[in-house]
């Protein structure tokens, strides 16, 4: 008879998901149809450096891009990075 020692798998545990947040940021400079200057305010996902991780959405006002970033971050459970200021 021959004696079997049982050994358990050895598994990684998972690793932790990536830091993810959502960031509203602006204004920058865009242009309207006719040329002239207008502002934009940037929402998107992003990871830790502040880089996109998917669409970035573009709101030609303050309030509905903050609006956008308040539904987005609280809809994903993700903390708000609010580096935008209103003109």
């Amino acid at each position: 008879m021959t004696d079997t020692l049982a050994v358990a798998p050895t598994t990684q545990p998972p690793a932790a998901p990536a830091w993810r947040g959502v960031f509203f940021d602006g204004p920058y400079a865009d242009q309207d149809r006719e040329g002239d200057e207008i502002p934009v305010w940037s929402v998107f996902v992003g990871d830790e450096h502040g880089d996109p991780v998917g669409s970035v959405y573009g709101c030609h006002s303050y309030q509905t891009a903050a609006g956008l970033a308040r539904k987005m971050a609280k809809d994903r459970g993700l903390e708000l990075v609010d580096e935008a200021s209103p003109i």
